[in-house]
């Protein structure tokens, strides 16, 4: 064992199946396993770029038909006491846009029940003084949005402060979501092309809450996560949980703030989630557990669209009902990464195989890239593919996917 691989065993946690081993090195009990689940290029990776460089910490959680097992690597300060605490499958961590997939399944679970169709257009759901931009008759549907096909930009343009790209309006309201929809100039046939848009699923998240007449954090909790016990995944944080379980996102070393996702689309980004919930997750829709969701997610996976992301390799790409699917005609590979300033996370599955990793980091993107470590983690890529790079070609604004 080489020396990373050692500083990598001695950082790490793993809880299998909520099972975990305490030893004692010096005056401190220390959770250590041996994490024979990650490759020791990985720890090597892991360790210098997040722990080390980064001055963060990661979750990585996995699961197949016999159980979950969770690593933990770093530690954050605690502000309820200010002390140094080892991150463990309960640390709350911010998720971004793998809260679009909540949206999406939101939206299949609608249409199951018959609320809603795919194919109506979204001014149906929207106040009349609402003009909704379309192409040579061809008008924006529920089905556009959730599966970035809408053509609506990254982001609305009038929602950064003083007009600072990346600068989010956190009061962002539902009159100026309007009012950008309505100045939108579509430049291509809905439905056409593949064009990343957190505007777009914000939009969706929106018009969901509107149709049922509940908040959208209320509904996504009502339908989606007290059904799969993903008690610990919610938007709004305690005062308990902000001081003993949420660590501070970091990049390059450095504590820096992280934007407030507006109530108003806050179905683009805003929820945070653990290791332990996000694996129940993973395992409904790898189906290794069954609810009354079983239906809508497996509508969810459904490629829809061709979509080019980046780093393919030998694998197609395609979206579905906002998950990221890649294939080589053999192997399905169903997975979603999420970042916001500070912050970094993927979740990723293998239907045919039943197996499923989570990532979960107080890292930037510029600092260590979700998908890739994900990839290598499902054997879909080698350890020469881990970078520091994020998935820039799909994304126009830094920090905020």
């Amino acid at each position: 064992m080489n020396g990373a691989e050692s500083k990598a065993e001695a950082a790490a946690t793993v809880n299998n199946n909520d099972v975990s081993t305490a030893v004692t090195t010096g005056a401190q009990q220390q959770q250590i396993a041996s994490s024979s689940k990650i490759p020791s290029l990985t720890k090597e990776f892991i360790v210098n770029h997040i722990v080390n460089q980064s001055k963060s910490a990661i979750v990585v959680g996995f699961v197949d038909p016999n159980g979950t097992s969770v690593y933990s690597f770093g530690n954050y300060i605690s502000k309820a006491n200010n002390t140094s605490m080892p991150v463990n499958k309960d640390t709350i961590f911010r998720i971004g846009s793998i809260t679009k997939t909540f949206t999406a399944l939101l939206l299949a679970d609608m249409v199951k029940q018959g609320t809603v169709k795919l194919d109506d257009p979204i001014e149906k759901y929207l106040p009349t003084k609402v003009k909704v931009p379309e192409y040579n008759g061809r008008k924006i549907t529920l089905e556009d949005l959730a599966t970035h096909t809408s053509g609506l930009p990254e982001w609305p343009s009038n929602i950064w402060i003083n007009n600072q790209v990346g600068n989010l309006n956190e009061n962002y309201t539902a009159d100026q979501l309007y009012q950008a929809l309505s100045n939108t100039t579509l430049t291509r046939e809905p439905g056409s092309q593949f064009q990343y848009s957190s505007f777009g699923l914000g939009l969706l998240g929106h018009i969901l809450s509107l149709k049922a007449g509940e908040p959208y954090e209320k509904l996504v909790n009502e339908r989606i996560l007290s059904v799969l016990g993903m008690k610990d995944t919610k938007i709004t944080l305690s005062a308990d949980d902000i001081n003993t379980r949420f660590p501070t996102g970091h990049e390059n070393g450095q504590v820096i703030p992280t934007p407030t996702i507006p109530a108003v689309i806050e179905g683009a980004g805003a929820y945070k989630s653990t290791a332990r919930d996000m694996l129940k997750y993973v395992s409904a829709n790898l189906g290794l557990i069954h609810t009354k969701l079983d239906d809508a997610m497996q509508l969810t996976h459904l490629i829809r669209h061709s979509a080019p992301f980046l780093d393919s390799g030998n694998y197609s790409e395609y979206v579905g009902s906002d998950w990221r699917i890649r294939t080589n005609f053999g192997i399905e590979v169903i997975s979603h990464a999420g970042a916001i300033n500070g912050w970094n996370a993927f979740v990723g599955y293998i239907p045919a195989k039943q197996t499923g990793v989570v990532l979960l980091c107080s890292c930037d993107a510029k600092d260590a890239d979700m998908n890739s470590v994900g990839f290598v983690l499902l054997n879909v890529a080698g350890p020469e593919t881990l970078t520091a790079k994020t998935d820039a070609r799909i994304h126009t604004t830094p920090g905020l996917s």
